[in-house]
């Protein structure tokens, strides 16, 4: 009688401790994902108390400093996520020796090596990153493989299959060698799965699909509603913030993307320094396209003065090169030009960037170029009507093939956004048959103009053409807008 009572004690205790970690568990994300680290912190090692030979406190609090190392750069953060991680690691393989089957425990194991990963290749270790990431999709390939409905694991098959197709060309053969894959379609399949289906990931999957909504498929709304319910339930994390007010920068809705970004500075993290930065990038990015310079030049040279990486850092320091070429200083407009090619040339802004400087460092930059850079501003503020307007009108001035090939390819596009469908086919028409040795962009992205006025106007077969011809020239300057335009067309016509 006392055996049987003393176990069942010991089965209440059991039970009471587990429901008190999985409470704390709770409390200490719902503390991180509003970006309040330290009372996050201790919480997950209020945690580590009550359960010392588990790794769920040390693996709470490595997901915590690998956050912040993230928005940080901060290398003692890198160490402190690196610390903890190896010490998850250890509690995880001591409970998988014991039961190879723990399913709960193999989770934690595969996010632990999805996030070693992550911060190795933002660290610039890239090899390791490329091993790390194959040993966290065979974890979850074998989570899937015994437990198919275990959905939190998709979300991170589908980042991996999602994030893979976006590697440089000079790492492909890392790719290559550690068996990798990747497919998109795949990917934004099993993130909305895991969003839908899963437990404890609804918030992380959310997070990603609003970005694969932004980047991959063009349609900003739909990330934008995803945002809003995120940054409602967390107010204080900048992150949420600031992707809402990109996909409102892309939806050309400046001005609500202002308001938003002046709270996203307004937070101001310290822990994470990096998320008020590229907000300092993003308005500098809007009074660009607003033409308004000075208040341009101020937001851009912050950025660049309080960025911990090399993202972006070349097309800030090109537009602010035009931004005081518009303003007459010229010694200012060389002096950003040749910072312009200092960014990461990974990505296409900066590989955009670089190039654009060595032309003007090289030849100057003409008044009809300069034009284009206004216009092309108007476009992206939305406002096509003067964009178009003024385009009809200076065309037929422009002599140079490849300058009258830029205004044509914005004529184009500001057509387009007008539903002047006609307009856009014979330009694109005529585009198509250039040869540019310089903005080649622009043939793909008129094959897509094209076939989304074609669709429009009817001719399914000749639009499902020129997709395929846009896909297959996609390759060059902003490869992955284009494609997301390309993608966002193909919906419609499926």
């Amino acid at each position: 009688m006392k055996a049987r009572l003393v176990i069942f004690v010991l089965l209440v205790s059991s039970f009471s401790l587990f429901g008190q970690v999985q409470s704390l568990v709770k409390q200490g994300m719902n503390e991180a994902y509003n970006f309040q680290f330290e009372s996050a912190e201790k919480t997950f090692n209020r945690v580590l108390e009550l359960r010392p030979n588990s790794p769920e406190g040390y693996y709470r609090n490595a997901l915590i400093h690998f956050w912040i190392f993230l928005g940080s750069r901060n290398e003692g953060e890198y160490q402190t996520f690196l610390k903890f991680a190896d010490l998850a690691q250890q509690k995880a393989d001591a409970l998988l020796s014991k039961n190879p089957k723990d399913i709960e425990t193999k989770y934690l194991a595969a996010n632990l090596a999805s996030f070693r990963a992550m911060a190795q290749a933002t660290n610039n270790q890239s090899v390791d990153a490329f091993w790390s990431s194959k040993q966290a999709v065979s974890q979850f390939e074998e989570i899937i493989k015994a437990n198919p409905r275990y959905y939190d694991a998709y979300l991170g098959l589908g980042l991996f299959d999602y994030a893979m197709s976006f590697v440089p060309d000079f790492l492909k053969w890392a790719v290559n060698l550690t068996g990798l894959s990747s497919d998109k379609a795949r990917g934004f399949r099993y993130i909305k799965t895991a969003l839908r289906k899963g437990t404890t990931v609804k918030t992380e999957a959310a997070f990603h699909l609003s970005k694969v909504y932004n980047d991959y498929l063009a349609e900003y709304d739909s990330g934008y509603v995803i945002l809003q319910d995120l940054t409602s339930k967390y107010p204080r994390n900048g992150l949420f913030a600031y992707q809402s007010a990109v996909s409102l920068i892309k939806a050309k809705q400046l001005d609500r993307a202002i308001s938003v970004l002046d709270r996203v500075i307004s937070i101001k993290n310290k822990r994470v320094p990096q998320i008020t930065a590229l907000a300092y990038y993003r308005r500098g990015e809007i009074y660009f396209k607003k033409n308004q310079y000075r208040t341009a030049i101020r937001n851009y040279k912050k950025f660049l003065d309080t960025s911990k990486e090399l993202d972006l850092t070349g097309i800030a320091a090109l537009n602010t090169a035009l931004a005081y070429k518009m303003l007459g200083k010229d010694e200012e407009f060389k002096q950003n030009l040749a910072l312009a090619k200092g960014g990461n040339q990974d990505l296409f802004e900066d590989t955009y960037a670089m190039k654009k400087s060595e032309t003007f460092l090289a030849h100057g930059i003409t008044p009809i170029e300069l034009k284009l850079v206004r216009m092309k501003n108007r476009l992206d503020a939305g406002d096509n009507r003067t964009a178009y307007d003024s385009l009809k009108l200076e065309i037929p001035k422009i002599e140079n093939k490849e300058t009258k090939a830029l205004a044509q390819i914005y004529f184009a596009e500001a057509a387009s956004n007008l539903r002047k469908h006609s307009e856009v086919v014979s330009v694109c028409d005529l585009l198509a048959d250039m040869s540019l040795s310089s903005e080649k962009w622009i043939k793909p992205f008129a094959d897509f103009l094209n076939a989304k006025a074609k669709f429009v106007l009817g001719d399914r077969t000749s639009a499902k053409e020129l997709l395929e011809d846009a896909e297959d020239d996609n390759e060059f300057e902003f490869r992955d807008y284009i494609q997301s335009q390309i993608e966002w067309l193909k919906r419609r016509i499926k």
